[in-house]
């Protein structure tokens, strides 16, 4: 008698078919009941590797980003930046951004209330002040609080004026101002009040 007509055989032949069976069946009911578990481990590893890089592009200053920098952890080898040194730098860049404006120094001139009228040349109240000495490059306000309309000429009441600067009518209320960038003695009036006289010097 053969091998394959021994009824051993066949009975071998079938324990191994029931054991095959049984195995995948096994493996089959593991997968079904771990497959949801790696799947979930799957999301989670995606989930971290995602936050990560998010923490990354952010220096790491995120909420739940310190975990990647602990003390000890040199996986990522990458600086450890605090809140505190950020500000420090964006107060640094905002402290080299801010233009410096020019200290702008102006000296105001008052043409008093009745210097229409002869007699203020008497005390030298005409223009106040009368006399007046300013830096190169300040510049000069005069301010009509008379009700009456007045000039401030560059010049004298004999010789005339001279050129340099000359406000035209300042009606009452309003200013003339002029920067003065030349040292000197200039002397000033009013053409229509020619006792009206003062005086800027620039040093």
């Amino acid at each position: 008698m053969s091998e394959m007509q021994n009824p051993h055989h066949y009975r071998k032949v079938g324990y191994s078919m029931i054991l095959v069976a049984a195995s995948l069946a096994v493996i089959g009911i593991v997968q079904l009941w771990i497959g949801p578990d790696v799947l979930f481990a799957d999301d989670m590893q995606r989930d971290k590797t995602a936050f990560f890089e998010m923490c990354k592009a952010g220096n790491y200053l995120g909420e739940g980003c310190d975990m990647f920098i602990q003390d000890g952890n040199t996986l990522y080898e990458i600086p450890r930046m605090t809140l505190e040194n950020t500000k420090e730098e964006d107060t640094m860049i905002m402290e080299e951004s801010v233009i410096q404006v020019p200290e702008i120094t102006a000296e105001i001139v008052s043409i008093p209330a009745g210097s229409g009228s002869p007699g203020c040349e008497e005390t030298s109240e005409c223009y106040i002040p009368s006399t007046l000495t300013v830096s190169v490059g300040t510049t000069v306000l005069w301010e009509n609080n008379d009700n009456a309309a007045h000039l401030a000429t560059s010049g004298t009441p004999d010789g005339g004026p001279d050129g340099v600067f000359d406000s035209g009518m300042i009606m009452a209320g309003e200013t003339f101002e002029y920067e003065f960038l030349d040292k000197g003695e200039f002397v000033y009036y009013c053409l229509v009040h020619p006792w009206m006289v003062a005086t800027v010097t620039v040093e």
